[in-house]
Parts: structure tokens; C-alpha cells; sequence
């Protein structure tokens, strides 16, 4: 599965059960930190920020993990 899919189930679950969001959006940047090659500590603090806000500000932060993904060269993220 590709990162980007990943953070499509996350958007899912955020809407279907909340309850399990936390788990899937840890289980997502874990899978970020493992691809993104040379990820300094800055940027995964940037991205958790991102993906903690994602349920109240999916827009900025989906446009913030993008950028992110681009930077590190993630393939469809």
C-alpha cells in the first residue's frame, strides 16, 4: 500500500470512527518517518502537527503533509 493510500484511510477513519483515529494517523507518520529518506527530527514534528490538526483542518493540513511529502521525493503522497 502507498503512503498516500495509507492517508486516505486515514481521512476515512477520521470520518467513520473517530474513536480510531489516533491509531491510524500514529500507524501513518511511523510509515512516513520509515520512507522519507534522511526525515530530520523538524520535519516529523511538522508532519505529526499536520496529522493531529487533520480532523479539524483537513484542507491545511492535507496541503502541509503534502509538501512534506514532496520535499522527501513520496511517490503519490
Amino acid at each position: 500500500m502507498r503512503l498516500t493510500d495509507a492517508l486516505r484511510i486515514c481521512l476515512i477513519v477520521r470520518d467513520r470512527e473517530p474513536q480510531l483515529y489516533e491509531r491510524a494517523a500514529v500507524r501513518w507518520l511511523g510509515r512516513f518517518a520509515l520512507e522519507a529518506p534522511n526525515l530530520t527530527l523538524a520535519d516529523l514534528n511538522l508532519a505529526a502537527e499536520a496529522i493531529e490538526t487533520l480532523p479539524r483542518d483537513a484542507q491545511n493540513a492535507m496541503e502541509r503533509l503534502s509538501i512534506l511529502c514532496r520535499r522527501y521525493r513520496l511517490p503519490g503522497c
